[in-house]
């Protein structure tokens, strides 16, 4: 058994590669494993266009990333022409130790041979487990990790599913008591139509709506009559447990709260979430209210809305559109200051400014996204004139008209729908 550290996690690594092999790859290569030795910080999503240059620095020494089921993927990266062959590509599937999540194990799933295509390396593989996992990645050559550069590392991902998807809005607490100028039916109405017309590369079946306390076996948690502040109430920050509501796990699920404990903090979403089964990962929560740092104000309709399709947009791996608080931090990558769009403009003045040096503890866990709302002393640096204040993944609210999502963005969507297992 080998032990090594991840960021705050300790990973300890087991070779089971007989009893967990689950892609059809290239044929199995008799070397021994070279289990990540470098923390694994950095991860990758599919088809990301992000430069990610941390990850490609850290490709050889370890990575991680999701897989699904049914998915095939491709992995490439610039070749380094003083090396004679690619390198092997060693697959490894991840599991939190039973009892403490801060320790993982990793399971040996399957080697990948490496071709040369255009001047990269390019391995291919299909993931035919029945469960999405975590997996990580290292990449071998001699027996030992591969020296070479890999520059420009892209993951690509084509999945089986289709492109018809559920909203599930589930409302806790006493919100609905407690918002004003509007009901939870006509919310409810109002993101239905504003996610078929935004979300036009899918197609929007139907909303649900449902309520925590009338949850069938978790409803005792959530009273009708009392308020649920994310990141108090519970724990878990995410509500996760109410995500894969009964009989109709596999839609979306929106959590409505009261308003989320962190400042200015509008909705979560974790980054290319990849769930839709409930669960860790299956939820984007809203908040009602917002909380300011004096005082608590109540949320306009269309502010609620437009957030819903904002975090969602994270759900699916839309990163924002220029790099904002916090951000940088979820992923240490200095490079990702913009989301890599051809079709999406980047706003230096954003990326130069004080507010996006301003880092506030959320505390959610890596890889969760916010949205802000802007305060009152902040607004002496007027981001309505940012070009891409008008996109709805611009990280702030500037209080202005969204065109929506690009094209690229929503060629993105569609294809990640097509990976989610729903």
């Amino acid at each position: 058994m080998k032990k090594i550290c991840k960021s705050v996690l300790t990973v300890f690594l087991m070779a089971m590669s007989a009893m967990f092999s689950a892609c059809v790859v290239d044929s199995e290569e008799k070397i021994p494993n070279v289990y990540p030795n470098n923390g694994l910080r950095f991860r990758l999503f599919p088809n990301d266009a992000a430069v990610n240059d941390s990850a490609s620095a850290n490709l050889s020494h370890g990575l991680i990333f999701m897989v699904h089921p049914n998915a095939t993927y491709e992995l490439s990266f610039d070749a380094d022409t003083s090396f004679a062959e690619a390198p092997l590509l060693q697959l490894y599937r991840t599991k939190p130790v039973e009892g403490d999540e801060n320790y993982l194990n990793l399971y040996k799933v399957k080697n990948v041979s490496g071709k040369l295509e255009e001047g990269r390396y390019v391995y291919k593989f299909l993931c035919e487990k029945s469960v999405s996992e975590t997996w990580a990645l290292t990449l071998v050559q001699h027996e030992t990790y591969y020296e070479g550069t890999t520059n420009n590392v892209r993951l690509k991902g084509d999945g089986a599913y289709s492109d018809r998807m559920s909203l599930n809005l589930i409302v806790v607490g006493n919100v609905a008591a407690k918002i004003k100028g509007f009901t939870i039916d006509e919310l409810a109405e109002d993101l239905l139509a504003s996610f078929r017309e935004i979300y036009s590369s899918i197609k929007i079946d139907t909303l649900y709506v449902n309520y925590a306390n009338e949850h069938p076996t978790l409803g005792s948690k959530y009273p009708a009559n009392e308020p649920w502040y994310a990141g108090w109430s519970s724990k878990d920050k995410m509500v996760s447990e109410l995500g894969g509501w009964p009989g109709i796990e596999n839609a979306l699920d929106m959590v409505l709260v009261d308003y989320i404990i962190d400042e200015d903090v509008l909705g979560y979403s974790n980054l290319f979430s990849g769930n839709m089964g409930g669960g860790a990962g299956s939820t984007v929560v809203l908040g009602a209210f917002v909380k300011g740092a004096t005082s608590v104000r109540s949320l306009e309709k269309n502010e609620i809305v437009t957030t819903a399709i904002h975090e969602t947009g994270h759900f699916f791996g839309l990163r924002h559109t220029t790099t904002a608080s916090g951000d940088v931090f979820e992923g240490g990558d200095l490079s990702n200051k913009e989301d890599g769009f051809e079709d999406t403009p980047f706003c230096e003045q954003l990326w130069l400014s004080p507010l996006f040096k301003k880092r506030s503890d959320l505390n959610v866990g890596d890889w969760t996204m916010s949205r802000i709302k802007i305060s009152a002393a902040e607004r002496l640096y007027d981001f309505r004139k940012c070009p891409d204040a008008s996109n709805v993944m611009f990280p702030y609210d500037t209080e202005s008209e969204y065109d929506g999502f690009s094209e690229q963005q929503l060629d993105f969507i569609r294809a990640t729908l097509a990976i989610y297992p729903h």
